[in-house]
């Protein structure tokens, strides 16, 4: 439906000149910090934006600077005070923050915050600028124009307010999962998992459900799930994909390397089980009967979880433990009702119906009992094949989506296959568990022999309560973490 608006209210953003001039405590003393030392200055004649006959199309631009000539490093909050917004519609009124000399930046455009009061609204949080240096911005205003819908509900709407800069504050709010949502203002929920997934898409989640509760995941090929979180052994950056979020409010991650552009996304080539003709083979743990492996025992670690552990505790342990959930759930999901294909297949190949629930407690793999097994030395394990559904994979399918890719639009892993969570099937002689192809077919949802040896790519959730420092989840600006002396590590 085309639509064609006459006249929207006529919608002024008035921006004026606002001097920093709060008390600041800094380095142990009361510095007085005055428009002689920092101050921001716009570059456009009084300072104001005006919008006549507001409608889809329009966009306005606003340029300053933030001068820092003190002695001393600031952090500045950029703020719209006074902020009124009635527009109805989301998605079509965003602003775009850039800037020079490290300020605050934006890849892509947000939505303005609803406000039906005038409220004092914070952009961006603790903006550093060092002493000497001088920041210049520029924010974009646009109400977007999409022929595709009726936008006549934002006709006689207001959108008014005032551009300043205050003492820089935490924000309350930016915990990682919180930022996720804010920052991903497109939300989906997909029904028909017949087919690969493989757009390119940003700003964007989609919608499921673990034990009854909402989460949010990543498909296609997203390029704006990428964090930068912890260090490894050899003191390199590591890097991670977000899968999606978990019941218990964490947010799961696939293991990266040591950058966006990695080939090697993986922590080494492993077996799934060292033996491989017994059914209990297809099990992250097993048990024993007889000498013969048992599944659901849960005592005896496999091949594969044994490379996992040890690589976690030389490298995360210590320093980064305390961000990750002991409660979020690893699904080994050994149900079946023919002893011959596993659940994960029979959802995948048969129904084409992926799920993050987890039915057996036994197949519940956490450090926690409150959740699941318990059985979980270290808060790390695998990615299931009905996450790789979600994220766009099909079973027996080429599909080259978020987890397939590199920031480079490469394979992550080169042409090395790598091992996935989930039993595939028993035939009485071989136990097969699920994994996905590299570029020999690319991000192939297939089955592997378990004592076949292919790529380990670990998956970690860190807590809901963890908070980000920055970035917007591109391979240029991943999120990062807060680093925090509490033990908690929130």
């Amino acid at each position: 439906l085309t639509l064609v608006i006459v006249s929207l209210l006529v919608v002024v953003l008035s921006v004026s000149l606002a001097w920093f001039t709060t008390q600041i405590i800094g380095k142990g003393k009361n510095l007085n910090v005055s428009s002689a030392n920092l101050q921001i200055v716009f570059t456009d004649s009084d300072g104001s934006i005006s919008g006549s006959n507001i409608e889809p199309g329009w966009s306005a631009t606003k340029t300053f600077t933030v001068q820092n000539n003190s002695k001393s490093e600031y952090k500045y909050n950029i703020v719209i005070k006074d902020l009124l917004n009635t527009f109805v519609t989301n998605g079509y009124l965003k602003y775009k923050i850039t800037s020079t000399n490290d300020g605050y930046n934006m890849t892509e455009f947000k939505d303005i915050p609803k406000s039906s009061i005038a409220t004092d609204t914070v952009l961006a949080y603790s903006v550093v600028i060092p002493n000497g240096v001088t920041q210049s911005y520029t924010i974009e205003f646009k109400y977007a124009n999409d022929e595709s819908v009726d936008q006549s509900e934002d006709m006689g709407k207001k959108l008014s307010g005032t551009l300043f800069i205050t003492e820089g504050t935490e924000d309350p709010n930016k915990t990682l999962y919180n930022q996720l949502l804010a920052d991903k203002s497109t939300k989906f929920t997909r029904t028909d998992f017949s087919k690969v997934l493989t757009a390119d898409n940003t700003n964007t989640l989609y919608t499921s459900t673990e034990d009854s509760k909402t989460v949010y995941y990543f498909a296609g090929n997203a390029t704006d799930n990428w964090v930068k979180f912890g260090k490894n052994a050899s003191n390199q950056d590591l890097y991670w994909r977000i899968i999606r979020t978990n019941s218990d409010g964490s947010v799961r991650l696939l293991y990266h390397g040591t950058s966006a552009t990695a080939t090697d996304a993986y922590i080494g080539e492993s077996a799934f089980n060292s033996s491989y003709n017994n059914i209990a083979s297809v099990s992250y743990m097993y048990g024993s009967l007889g000498g013969i492996p048992n599944a659901r025992e849960n005592t005896t670690n496999s091949t594969i979880k044994t490379i996992i552990d040890n690589w976690y505790k030389d490298n995360l342990n210590t320093n980064y433990g305390k961000y990750l959930s002991t409660t979020a759930v690893y699904c080994n999901d050994r149900s079946t009702s023919d002893n011959y294909e596993f659940g994960a297949y029979t959802r995948l190949d048969t129904n084409k119906t992926p799920t993050y629930d987890c039915a057996t407690t036994e197949d519940k793999f956490t450090v926690d009992t409150s959740t699941g097994n318990g059985k979980l030395t270290y808060p790390i394990a695998l990615m299931t094949a009905d996450e790789v559904a979600f994220a766009g994979g099909v079973d027996a399918t080429n599909a080259e989506t978020w987890y397939y890719y590199n920031s480079a639009n490469k394979s992550s892993t080169g042409s090395t296959w790598w091992w996935l969570l989930s039993p595939h099937s028993w035939d009485d002689r071989d136990a097969f568990v699920f994994g996905v192809d590299g570029s020999s077919s690319p991000g192939r949802l297939s089955s592997y022999r378990v004592g076949s040896t292919y790529g380990v790519r670990p998956a970690i959730s860190l807590k809901s309560c963890v908070k980000t420092s920055g970035g917007d989840g591109s391979a240029s600006a991943p999120y990062t973490i807060e680093e925090t002396t509490s033990t908690s590590g929130c």
